[in-house]
């Protein structure tokens, strides 16, 4: 069964490159899902979380509060196109065949080695997940900001209540700072591809911005 999810992580961050705006991940840890290469790249947030699987989709989001957000709003729709097991759960190399070039070493897979050790698995496998280079993309509107799903997710019988005890996590009878995936059924996934697609006056794809990322390497 193909699974697909809704992912919150924290407020994306906004750099201006030329005349656009690109939200992304801060640049302090592993910038997951990193969207600074041709296809997006998801190897460590959530990822033991969830089943995923080719074809499946993550709408990555983030709100205005936390938990009780009013807002989601969708900065990245990752569909995925591989799913590649690393040799070493918790080391890789600059020279592995995963990686794609010396820019996402650097920005995304170095951090599970020494000395940051981000992520570490005792028993499980690691895979990094590739995303659709055609069909993924960060969605905005004609004014370059990200799109609220909140309304089309109410529209298919999704309340606000719901997202928010689905999404927030409770620990002790409290509601705890992390949070965890929403699963889609297909029809819904496909819907909400469908209004993002046709809703974002402007899509970011990867490869119009892999040799773009603020932060150069050598």
């Amino acid at each position: 069964m193909i699974m697909s999810y809704i992912i919150y992580h924290p407020k994306r961050k906004v750099s201006k490159i030329d005349e656009s705006n690109i939200y992304h991940d801060c640049f302090e840890y592993n910038q997951d899902p990193y969207i600074w290469n041709k296809q997006f790249l998801h190897s460590f947030c959530h990822i033991t979380q969830i089943k995923a699987e080719i074809n499946n989709v993550i709408f990555w989001v983030s709100g205005d509060t936390y938990p009780d957000f009013s807002k989601l709003y969708c900065d990245c729709v990752f569909v995925i196109e591989n799913k590649i097991y690393w040799s070493n759960a918790n080391s890789i190399k600059e020279t592995d065949q995963i990686v794609d070039n010396k820019q996402t070493f650097e920005h995304h897979y170095k951090w599970v080695n020494p000395p940051h050790n981000q992520h570490i698995f005792k028993n499980r496998k690691r895979y990094t997940l590739k995303a659709d280079k055609d069909l993924s993309f960060q969605p905005q509107d004609k004014d370059k900001c990200l799109i609220d799903i909140i309304p089309f997710l109410n529209n298919q019988g999704i309340s606000l209540d719901n997202l928010r005890n689905s999404i927030s996590k409770t620990k002790n009878g409290k509601q705890s700072l992390n949070s965890r995936p929403f699963k889609l059924t297909k029809e819904i996934t496909d819907n909400l591809y469908q209004y993002l697609f046709e809703n974002a006056t402007i899509k970011i794809k990867g490869k119009m911005i892999e040799n773009k990322h603020p932060i150069k390497t050598e």
